[in-house]
């Protein structure tokens, strides 16, 4: 009888559960990002230590939805600038649609202006099959992913303080990398148009196949505030020597 009892007891109760609402998945919440929209920041880059040899400009455009998921939309801007445009004409465009929850990238664009060449470029990104986007050859990538412009953005959103080291695919349209972002140093001041500031270097590293992208070097240099501005971006590459350094900050 007693064993009866416990065996209704235990259908009872199965019935029960099954009758209750399945609880609601959590909402997803947006990344913390140390940017908001309408952030503008200037640069002036030498080149070869040229004075200035171009200009760039890198704006948050907006926040907004894109087939049906929150992002940011993030945009680069590069100009040549005399005497070096004499030389070389260079004005180039890249965006980035960096998902505003996990800050991958869902579609990178580039659209490349040097001298006669004209080079646009459309990557539309996921994790998994996306019906939102029927129709459009979609790349798959491995979650994480980041294009090359909002791999930037996302270095920002990194506590270096907490978690020195940073490893994430990047894919440009072309080919696939592995970069590792490594804190080197932090505390230091550097001297930059746009004023002082008490930064942390981040060493950039490229990898392809598992082999070090060779003679290329990336350092950048963030603010130890909240915003973590990037104040100065320095790069070693087969072109020559490039040397960004802030010239302003909107808002």
């Amino acid at each position: 009888m007693c064993l009866l009892l416990a065996s209704a007891a235990r259908v009872g109760a199965q019935r029960q559960e099954r009758g209750k609402k399945q609880a609601a998945p959590p909402a997803p919440t947006p990344a913390v990002v140390p940017f908001t929209a309408g952030e503008r920041l200037e640069y002036a880059a030498q080149w070869n230590k040229f004075l200035t040899a171009a200009t760039l400009k890198m704006n948050v455009i907006e926040r907004r939805d894109f087939f049906g998921a929150p992002v940011w939309h993030l945009q680069a801007r590069a100009q040549t600038i005399d005497p070096v445009r004499m030389i070389f004409t260079l004005d180039d465009q890249f965006d980035s649609y960096t998902d505003a929850m996990t800050l991958e990238s869902r579609q990178y664009e580039s659209y490349i202006r040097e001298q006669a060449k004209r080079d646009d470029l459309v990557v539309p990104m996921a994790t998994k099959p996306d019906a939102n986007r029927s129709g459009v050859h979609v790349y798959l990538v491995l979650p994480q992913t980041q294009d090359p412009l909002g791999f930037f953005y996302r270095l920002r959103a990194e506590d270096w303080k907490k978690e020195p080291v940073l490893k994430l695919p990047v894919f440009d349209g072309r080919k696939m990398y592995e970069v590792t972002a490594r804190r080197e140093s932090s505390g230091q001041t550097v001297e930059v148009a746009a004023g002082s500031f008490a930064v942390t270097r981040v060493a950039l590293k490229v990898f392809q196949g598992g082999q070090e992208v060779q003679n290329l070097s990336v350092w950048v240099s963030l603010t130890e505030d909240s915003a973590r501005v990037p104040v100065l971006i320095e790069a070693e590459a087969p072109f020559g020597t490039v040397r960004a350094e802030l010239t302003g900050r909107t808002p």
